[in-house]
């Protein structure tokens, strides 16, 4: 047995470290196999806001001419503000280059009504919704 210098064997203590860390080692591992690795199928958060019910009948207008031939036409439609439901006239607006208007949804699900607001869609990605939504306040 080899003594050091401060009283202690130096396998020893060589032999404790690496038994700590060794041990350290085997703890996280075990943590990781009784933990587990599942994959859980997790449901889609629900779209959009819950709303009070179902919006008005939609109401019905004229179309007046396109300002331009690169101007898109989103139709009216009841806008949910938080509170009740609000019209939004329909409108004339610059559409995002590649893209198309999707109007706002309202969905019945579980008994809870939703309001998914209408926005820009890029034809190459059309489940990513692109932040673009139209003017509401016109």
């Amino acid at each position: 047995m080899v003594v050091s210098k401060f009283g202690r064997c130096a396998v020893t203590r060589a032999l404790t470290s690496r038994g700590v860390a060794r041990a350290i080692v085997l703890a996280c591992a075990g943590a990781a196999a009784v933990s587990g690795c599942v994959a859980n199928e997790t449901t889609q958060p629900a779209r959009g806001v819950s709303v009070s019910g179902p919006p008005p009948a939609p109401l019905t207008e004229d179309r007046p001419p396109s300002p331009s031939t690169q101007a898109a036409w989103i139709a009216g439609y009841w806008h949910w503000t938080g509170v009740h439901y609000a019209w939004i006239p329909g409108h004339w607006e610059q559409a995002p280059a590649g893209s198309t208007w999707a109007g706002p949804r309202y969905v019945a699900r579980d008994g809870v009504y939703f309001y998914e607001p209408g926005a820009w869609q890029h034809p190459q990605n059309p489940q990513n919704v692109q932040n673009q939504r139209a003017n509401a306040i016109r």
